[in-house]
């Protein structure tokens, strides 16, 4: 079949709403000529932005289909994936860019697959936040039949790409894109959803430097066309699977996404994966792919030890011992990023956090009143052990025990605490408050660095300029 020559090209273009006649005419004008071989007329297409090599190699070809959907003009391609393709597109009416991803044709017979695709489509919709790409609209599209839906498109390019480039980056920039994602995670999470597919591909970082989360939640539906296939397909779906069978965590589990953040953390910061890839689903499926993830090297990565707690706290492989919840990852992210700062300037930035052990309600919030005056972050909690399990999250800077009020469990809270941060190079103050019959409990404490122990009767005046002290000496 002989090739088609340029006027066959533009006619075919303006038949298919691709060009306007002026614009073919700008053409003509420009190559000096009417007719001809179609590459050199195409060339000068493509120059003025009229036409895409995409749709170029469509013409070409002979299609007639393809080039629309849902009113909007495909540009190009940009991904390909188990169950649909992903086009830059535009509205030839306003000329806004989107990003528009189609269900493949053979789900489109699959009542279940296109209701999850619809759904999780729907759902999309209603996560408007600054770092999770937008869902503008999903639909089917009558000539074609088939199901797409229409995003925000993202300038840009995501994480896997980007440091194929870099190779890794700074703390204080892994730091910042870590936050933006795990304020995405917070925000779908207080809407009941979880992500189900954290990983570099789907963190889009725009020209303007802003981490956006793609691809929410339609982990269910890579699942289930893998499923309908009868393979399965190498997706971080398995990875999930794997770690959530390692770990008994119920699918679905927050701290799941947490974990595989950290994998990205980790990642940006040192320049490769913290598991390693393989094409072999058993593999990837195996307890020890996750049991022997070699630590962070403090030799590779100029960071305080804060940088390596937070990534292998999101990275604990009981999810006990992670954060609990995305909203205590954006948390910590920030106390770390103001530790960054404040090693920049030689000191702390931002205001101290106290944690106080109290069991006594009015004097909770007498001193959470009162502390927040004098420009403290106070936390306050009656049971001890939340400080414990706080601590090991999300280090804070000094640790006030009423062991008057919450005894023998805040001794021990205490000592735990303590402890845990001298053991980590944590600097961390401590003052114990313990009654009379108390203070030779109290005994063992007294040698530790950065710890005043005093006995009641205490006054706010005296709390206040211990408190002071001990962080000066922190």
């Amino acid at each position: 079949m002989d090739a088609p020559d340029a006027v066959a090209i533009a006619d075919r273009a303006v038949r298919l709403g691709l060009l306007r006649s002026e614009q073919v005419q700008e053409a003509w004008t420009e190559l000096g000529r009417r007719g001809g071989e179609a590459a050199p007329f195409l060339r000068i297409l493509e120059r003025k932005g009229y036409l895409t090599p995409f749709q170029t190699q469509k013409l070409m070809k002979g299609d007639n289909d393809g080039y629309f959907l849902g009113g909007y003009r495909l540009l190009y391609k940009i991904a390909s994936g188990s169950f649909g393709r992903v086009y830059r597109a535009d509205d030839p009416q306003t000329g806004r860019i989107v990003a528009v991803k189609v269900l493949r044709k053979k789900w489109t017979e699959k009542k279940e697959i296109i209701s999850l695709f619809e759904r999780e489509g729907r759902i999309g919709m209603t996560l408007q936040h600054p770092n999770i790409v937008e869902i503008l609209a999903v639909n089917q599209d009558r000539p074609t039949k088939q199901y797409y839906m229409v995003l925000e498109f993202i300038e840009g390019g995501n994480l896997r790409d980007i440091l194929k480039i870099r190779k890794k980056m700074e703390p204080v920039e892994a730091l910042k894109l870590l936050e933006e994602c795990a304020a995405g995670l917070a925000f779908a999470f207080s809407r009941g959803l979880t992500h189900r597919d954290m990983k570099a591909t789907n963190v889009l970082l725009s020209t303007h430097g802003v981490a956006k989360l793609v691809d929410f939640g339609l982990a269910d539906l890579v699942d289930k066309t893998a499923k309908l296939e009868d393979e399965v397909e190498v997706d971080r779906t398995v990875d999930y699977a794997g770690l959530e069978r390692a770990t008994g965590a119920p699918h679905g589990d927050t701290r799941s996404d947490i974990f595989f953040l950290g994998c990205i953390g980790y990642h940006l910061l040192t320049g490769r994966s913290p598991l390693e890839w393989s094409r072999n689903t058993k593999q990837r499926m195996e307890e020890k792919r996750f049991t022997s993830i070699v630590p962070m090297n403090p030799d590779e990565i100029k960071a305080p030890a804060s940088v390596f707690r937070l990534i292998e706290t999101m990275m604990k492989l009981n999810p006990n011992e992670r954060f609990q919840t995305p909203s205590q990852v954006v948390e910590a992210i920030r106390d770390v990023r103001r530790e960054l700062e404040g090693v920049k300037t030689g000191k702390k930035s931002g205001p101290y956090t106290l944690f106080i052990a109290e069991k006594n309600e009015q004097l909770q919030d007498l001193l959470r009143e009162k502390l927040k005056e004098r420009g403290f972050r106070v936390l306050i909690a009656g049971d001890p052990q939340r400080a414990v399990d706080r601590f090991k999250q999300s280090p804070f800077d000094l640790f006030i025990v009423n062991a008057g009020s919450t005894g023998e469990d805040g001794l021990m809270a205490f000592e735990n605490v303590m402890e845990t941060a001298r053991r980590q190079a944590i600097p961390l103050g401590g003052i114990l408050l313990v009654t009379a019959e108390q203070a030779h409990q109290a005994d063992r404490f007294t040698e530790m660095g950065r710890v005043k122990v005093l006995v009641h009767p205490v006054k706010y005046k005296e709390l206040v300029g211990n408190i002071q002290g001990v962080l000066e000496a922190v």
